[in-house]
């Protein structure tokens, strides 16, 4: 006898399922964060990005001081490539008021005599300037193109290239600069105050392109021994370094050393204490300033 006649299958209304064969649905509970748990989760949101702000801005400084030594090297090459060109002599830092650029609001300054010789003009742009000073328009524009700027970089123009003299002092390679690895051609700057202390330096773009050396500029190693500055003083002889009333300063931005370009060509980031104090005797001197790494010198 077959199998299936041994044992027939029980007829089922139509649509019937085997109740031996049924399978309850798995149940799906929903459980919501309580709110301790959710405060849990912010707190530790909270944390970590206390935590990684900090390493973010200072990684971002870092690149930017990076970036700012990067500036001063290239700017260092074109400045030995201008002076290999012009008979060892260092350019001036800015075209004279009077005679052909007479009139002329951009005339050209040292970052224009140095331009062909490197043809990037984010170079001459310090990356450490803050929102306050690009306000107080320490860009310049370059005489070749008004639609760009340069700024935040100064020139030593006392002791390599001044043309407030007459005639225009121009530094010799050799003669006026010995030691080019002690001597400061251009670094980050702060501006000058013109003699007034309840501005912020370099206001209203106050000699923001410039560098001056810490000691009365009437005490440079200039032909003439004149001084530039009303009352012969850059900056009171080894006085306080917050007064600062006439001298174009170099600046410590975003809690940084300031750096420089030397006349040999490297660059590299120096204390205040130290770019202002050549010999270390705790006074101020102008020994990474006067061409000569000599800090008697003026």
């Amino acid at each position: 006898m077959p199998p299936s006649a041994a044992f027939p299958t029980p007829s089922r209304p139509h649509g019937e399922t085997d109740p031996g064969l049924h399978v309850a649905p798995c149940e799906r509970v929903r459980k919501a964060f309580t709110l301790i748990e959710l405060l849990v989760v912010i707190s530790i949101v909270v944390l970590l990005i206390g935590i990684l702000l900090p390493a973010l801005a200072s990684a971002r400084t870092a690149a930017k001081v990076v970036i700012d030594l990067s500036n001063l090297r290239q700017v260092g090459t074109g400045l030995g490539l201008y002076v290999s060109d012009n008979e060892h002599a260092f350019p001036k830092h800015s075209s004279s008021k009077t005679g052909p650029w007479a009139g002329f609001v951009n005339r050209p300054r040292w970052p224009d005599y140095i331009f062909p010789y490197i043809q990037n003009t984010e170079a001459f742009l310090n990356p450490l300037l803050s929102q306050r000073e690009l306000e107080d328009n320490f860009q310049k524009p370059f005489a070749h193109d008004t639609s760009i700027g340069y700024g935040g970089y100064g020139y030593n123009f006392q002791y390599l290239g001044n043309s407030r003299f007459s005639p225009v002092f121009h530094a010799k390679e050799g003669a006026n600069v010995v030691m080019p690895s002690d001597t400061v051609v251009v670094g980050d700057t702060a501006g000058a105050r013109n003699g007034n202390p309840a501005v912020n330096p370099g206001d209203g773009a106050k000699a923001v392109y410039v560098l001056d050396p810490p000691l009365s500029s009437a005490r440079r190693a200039h032909p003439d021994g004149r001084a530039y500055y009303p009352g012969g003083s850059v900056e009171e002889s080894n006085g306080n370094a917050d007064t600062y009333l006439w001298r174009s300063f170099p600046a410590e931005r975003l809690g940084t050393d300031p750096a420089f370009s030397f006349a040999d060509g490297h660059a590299s980031s120096v204390p205040m204490a130290t770019i202002d104090d050549h010999d270390g005797d705790g006074l101020k001197d102008n020994g990474y300033w006067n061409g000569h790494g000599d800090a008697l010198r003026f």
